[in-house]
Protein backbone atom coordinates (compact mmCIF):
# COMPACT_ATOMS: atom_id res chain seq x y z
CA UNK A 1 0.00 0.00 0.00
CA UNK A 2 2.70 2.25 0.74
CA UNK A 3 4.00 1.52 -2.71
CA UNK A 4 1.08 2.94 -4.12
CA UNK A 5 0.83 6.47 -2.25
CA UNK A 6 4.49 6.62 -3.11
CA UNK A 7 3.86 6.43 -6.69
CA UNK A 8 0.80 8.67 -7.01
CA UNK A 9 2.44 11.25 -4.69
CA UNK A 10 5.54 11.36 -7.50
CA UNK A 11 2.98 11.72 -10.17
CA UNK A 12 1.71 15.00 -7.87
CA UNK A 13 4.82 16.24 -7.40
CA UNK A 14 5.88 15.99 -10.87
CA UNK A 15 2.38 17.78 -12.21
CA UNK A 16 3.23 20.58 -9.99
CA UNK A 17 6.34 20.82 -11.03
CA UNK A 18 5.78 21.09 -14.36
CA UNK A 19 2.47 23.63 -13.54
CA UNK A 20 5.40 26.46 -12.35
CA UNK A 21 7.88 25.76 -14.49
CA UNK A 22 5.36 26.49 -17.50
CA UNK A 23 4.59 29.67 -15.40
CA UNK A 24 8.02 30.20 -14.84
CA UNK A 25 8.67 30.44 -19.05
CA UNK A 26 5.38 32.40 -19.34
CA UNK A 27 6.57 34.83 -17.31
CA UNK A 28 10.12 34.74 -19.24
CA UNK A 29 8.48 35.41 -22.51
CA UNK A 30 6.44 38.30 -21.55
CA UNK A 31 9.13 39.98 -19.96
CA UNK A 32 11.02 39.38 -23.23
CA UNK A 33 8.42 40.77 -25.32
CA UNK A 34 7.94 43.91 -23.18
CA UNK A 35 11.56 44.71 -23.36
CA UNK A 36 12.09 44.21 -27.11
CA UNK A 37 9.05 46.80 -27.37
CA UNK A 38 11.09 49.48 -24.87
CA UNK A 39 14.21 48.99 -26.69
CA UNK A 40 12.68 49.78 -29.62
CA UNK A 41 11.10 52.94 -28.26
CA UNK A 42 14.30 53.78 -27.03
CA UNK A 43 16.41 53.28 -30.15
CA UNK A 44 13.78 55.94 -31.98
CA UNK A 45 14.48 58.48 -29.16
CA UNK A 46 18.53 57.88 -29.14
CA UNK A 47 18.38 58.16 -33.57
CA UNK A 48 16.38 61.86 -32.76
CA UNK A 49 18.38 63.11 -29.67
CA UNK A 50 21.58 62.47 -31.89
CA UNK A 51 20.07 64.46 -35.16
CA UNK A 52 18.83 67.13 -32.25
CA UNK A 53 22.41 66.87 -31.12
CA UNK A 54 24.70 66.86 -34.52
CA UNK A 55 21.80 69.93 -35.24
CA UNK A 56 23.26 72.06 -32.39
CA UNK A 57 26.54 71.06 -32.80
CA UNK A 58 26.22 72.44 -36.42
CA UNK A 59 24.64 75.50 -35.75
CA UNK A 60 27.32 75.99 -33.35
CA UNK A 61 29.97 75.88 -36.18
CA UNK A 62 27.56 77.82 -38.55
CA UNK A 63 27.84 80.61 -35.43
CA UNK A 64 31.81 80.52 -35.32
CA UNK A 65 32.41 80.61 -39.17
CA UNK A 66 30.52 83.99 -39.31
CA UNK A 67 27.54 82.62 -41.02
CA UNK A 68 24.93 84.24 -38.54
CA UNK A 69 26.24 87.83 -38.54
CA UNK A 70 25.48 89.43 -35.46
CA UNK A 71 23.89 93.58 -36.83
CA UNK A 72 23.35 95.33 -33.36
CA UNK A 73 25.38 93.95 -30.42
CA UNK A 74 23.53 95.66 -27.73
CA UNK A 75 19.92 93.30 -28.30
CA UNK A 76 18.99 89.84 -27.69
CA UNK A 77 17.39 89.27 -31.45
CA UNK A 78 16.90 85.87 -33.07
CA UNK A 79 19.66 85.35 -35.98
CA UNK A 80 17.95 82.40 -37.91
CA UNK A 81 15.53 79.50 -37.73
CA UNK A 82 14.72 76.73 -39.61
CA UNK A 83 12.65 78.67 -42.47
CA UNK A 84 16.30 79.97 -42.91
CA UNK A 85 15.09 84.05 -41.78
CA UNK A 86 17.96 86.19 -41.32
CA UNK A 87 18.73 90.51 -41.03
CA UNK A 88 18.82 91.02 -44.54
CA UNK A 89 19.06 87.67 -45.83
CA UNK A 90 16.51 84.58 -46.56
CA UNK A 91 18.88 81.83 -46.83
CA UNK A 92 20.50 79.87 -44.54
CA UNK A 93 24.26 78.51 -45.11
CA UNK A 94 25.09 75.18 -46.92
CA UNK A 95 24.16 73.77 -50.07
CA UNK A 96 20.50 72.34 -48.77
CA UNK A 97 18.23 74.99 -47.76
CA UNK A 98 16.91 72.54 -44.98
CA UNK A 99 19.53 71.53 -42.50
CA UNK A 100 19.77 68.18 -41.83
CA UNK A 101 21.57 64.94 -40.20
CA UNK A 102 21.71 61.45 -41.84
CA UNK A 103 18.86 62.52 -43.80
CA UNK A 104 16.78 63.81 -41.31
CA UNK A 105 16.10 67.31 -41.05
CA UNK A 106 15.56 69.39 -37.90
CA UNK A 107 14.13 72.38 -36.24
CA UNK A 108 16.44 75.01 -34.90
CA UNK A 109 16.47 78.50 -34.19
CA UNK A 110 19.86 80.36 -33.37
CA UNK A 111 19.99 83.42 -30.89
CA UNK A 112 22.15 86.41 -30.23
CA UNK A 113 21.64 86.77 -26.42
CA UNK A 114 24.63 89.88 -25.74
CA UNK A 115 27.82 90.47 -24.83
CA UNK A 116 29.85 90.03 -21.40
CA UNK A 117 32.89 90.12 -19.62
CA UNK A 118 35.03 87.13 -21.31
CA UNK A 119 35.81 84.65 -18.84
CA UNK A 120 39.44 84.31 -16.89
CA UNK A 121 42.57 84.63 -19.56
CA UNK A 122 41.47 87.06 -21.38
CA UNK A 123 41.45 90.85 -21.19
CA UNK A 124 38.71 92.60 -20.13
CA UNK A 125 39.84 95.84 -21.98
CA UNK A 126 40.41 94.03 -25.30
CA UNK A 127 37.66 91.49 -25.35
CA UNK A 128 34.28 90.39 -25.03
CA UNK A 129 32.29 87.48 -24.95
CA UNK A 130 29.40 87.22 -27.19
CA UNK A 131 26.57 84.72 -26.39
CA UNK A 132 24.57 82.65 -28.23
CA UNK A 133 21.41 80.10 -27.70
CA UNK A 134 20.83 77.46 -30.47
CA UNK A 135 18.04 75.40 -30.07
CA UNK A 136 17.18 72.32 -32.44
CA UNK A 137 13.75 70.34 -32.79
CA UNK A 138 13.51 66.82 -34.57
CA UNK A 139 10.39 66.11 -36.39
CA UNK A 140 7.27 64.11 -34.47
CA UNK A 141 6.09 61.71 -33.60
CA UNK A 142 9.43 61.34 -31.42
CA UNK A 143 10.09 65.01 -31.16
CA UNK A 144 13.22 65.70 -28.88
CA UNK A 145 14.38 69.29 -28.23
CA UNK A 146 17.83 69.70 -27.45
CA UNK A 147 18.89 73.58 -25.83
CA UNK A 148 22.65 74.47 -25.48
CA UNK A 149 23.77 78.24 -25.18
CA UNK A 150 27.59 79.13 -26.81
CA UNK A 151 29.81 81.74 -26.30
CA UNK A 152 32.78 83.83 -28.92
CA UNK A 153 35.16 85.67 -27.35
CA UNK A 154 35.90 88.04 -29.85
CA UNK A 155 37.44 92.20 -29.42
CA UNK A 156 35.67 94.25 -26.71
CA UNK A 157 31.94 94.91 -27.92
CA UNK A 158 31.17 98.60 -28.33
CA UNK A 159 27.93 100.17 -28.34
Amino acid sequence: MSNIILKGSVVVISLMILVVLTLLGIMATRTASIDIRIAANEISYKRNFYVAEAGVFREALEIGRGNYPVTNISIAYELADQVGIKPGNDTLPGSDPVHKFSGIPYAFSVWYRGYYLPPSGYSVIHFSRYDYTVDVDTPAPDTVKVASRYYKIGPKASE
